[in-house]
């Protein structure tokens, strides 16, 4: 009787340790996938509903000098990295007028033009300005 106990006692931990007792263990979110424009942003909107992770929004355009020296230092690899724990997002508001609406709804007019919105937050704006460490040190979770 005493060994039908103790395996009861054992099983029972091991279950609430796996999480078999009702709870939900949390997974960090890691991608390096880059949503664009209106429809990557939907699509990114999704995938923060079911992994509750910040979404990282980055209104660009191609003619931009600073858009591609942020480009440059996001390939840096503790910046790469760090970034891959959030849901990202590019934008490009000459690419349409659901992207131009994306635009006025952040309240950006200069680019690059950059927010972080928490998982039910508020979206902040943060600065694309280098060096690549000031950045890293803008983005949750420093």
């Amino acid at each position: 009787m005493r060994a039908g106990v103790r395996a009861l006692v054992v099983g029972t931990v091991f279950l609430v340790a796996l999480g078999g007792a009702g709870t939900k263990m949390a997974q960090a979110y890691y991608s390096s996938t880059w949503y664009e424009d209106a429809a990557g942003y939907q699509q990114a909107v999704r995938e923060q509903r079911a992994h509750h992770a910040p979404i990282f929004i980055y209104f660009r355009v191609d003619w931009c000098p600073h858009c591609r020296a942020f480009d440059q230092m996001a390939e840096a690899y503790e910046v790469r990295s760090k970034l891959n724990e959030l849901i990202k997002v590019r934008i490009n508001p000459e690419h349409g007028d659901a992207e131009k609406a994306l635009q006025g709804r952040y309240g950006s007019s200069s680019y690059p033009a950059l927010f972080v919105q928490p998982d039910g937050g508020a979206p902040g704006p943060i600065s694309a300005k280098g060096p690549s460490a000031h950045f890293v040190a803008q983005l949750p979770g420093q």
